[in-house]
């Protein structure tokens, strides 16, 4: 008999050894042709649909890694959590809030900047001496603030303070006084280099005796007006 099997049959079953019939039943333990009885060398072809599959497991495969990547794309560009987004936007808010707030009493503390106020002094009551005896510097704006537009009449005047008035008093009287009367920046404040500064602008007032503002303007007003 030929025992060659045919190259036309496919699928699950099994080829008969003596008449090389294909059967089809697998478990079938009796040839369907010649009733043979099937042996264990029988042949068993191999599903072609195997290869199939791997590819398919293969597509698989490289679709979920291209869904990894884009993941951590995504969690690297976007926040995981609006919860998140909503906890920056408030951290940046107390930062840009505090740095204000900073930057501001900084500035309105700083001797060497000068700030100008013409409303009144909210540390002293309106009818503080300075109002009158150093009207002509609070014309001109030459009196500065101190924090919170305050006039701080007890703390140290500051170089800067005492340049800004002369440079007041020179532009608005149309005098140039000499460059000894200012201070410069490596000039330090005290009762001997003030006294000194007076005198250069040829003052009959009476010497200083403190280096405070409230004393340092009224004989600045002395000395410039009079």
């Amino acid at each position: 008999m030929n025992n060659i099997p045919d190259k036309n049959q496919s699928g699950i079953g099994w080829h008969c050894s003596h008449c090389g019939a294909f059967n089809k039943v697998v478990a079938a333990k009796f040839c369907g042709k010649c009733g043979s009885v099937k042996e264990n060398n029988c042949s068993q072809p191999v599903l072609k649909a195997e290869e199939p599959i791997k590819e398919s497991l293969k597509e698989k495969a490289t679709k979920i890694n291209y869904k990894a990547i884009f993941k951590r794309l995504k969690r690297w560009l976007i926040p995981a959590s609006k919860v998140r987004i909503f906890k920056r936007l408030i951290a940046s808010a107390v930062l840009l809030l505090l740095t204000s707030v900073l930057a501001g009493y900084k500035m309105y503390t700083n001797v060497n900047v000068i700030h100008l106020s013409r409303s009144r002094f909210k540390d002293v009551a309106v009818d503080h001496p300075v109002y009158s005896v150093c009207k002509n510097l609070l014309s001109i704006d030459a009196i500065s603030f101190r924090k919170n537009l305050e006039l701080a009449p007890y703390e140290k005047i500051s170089t800067a303070e005492w340049n800004y008035v002369l440079d007041q008093a020179s532009k608005h009287l149309n005098v140039k006084y000499s460059e000894e009367a200012y201070f410069s920046k490596n000039d330090p404040i005290s009762v001997d280099n003030l006294n000194n500064k007076l005198r250069i602008l040829n003052s009959n007032t009476s010497d200083i005796v403190d280096t405070s503002r409230i004393q340092s303007f009224y004989l600045l007003e002395q000395a410039l007006f009079n």
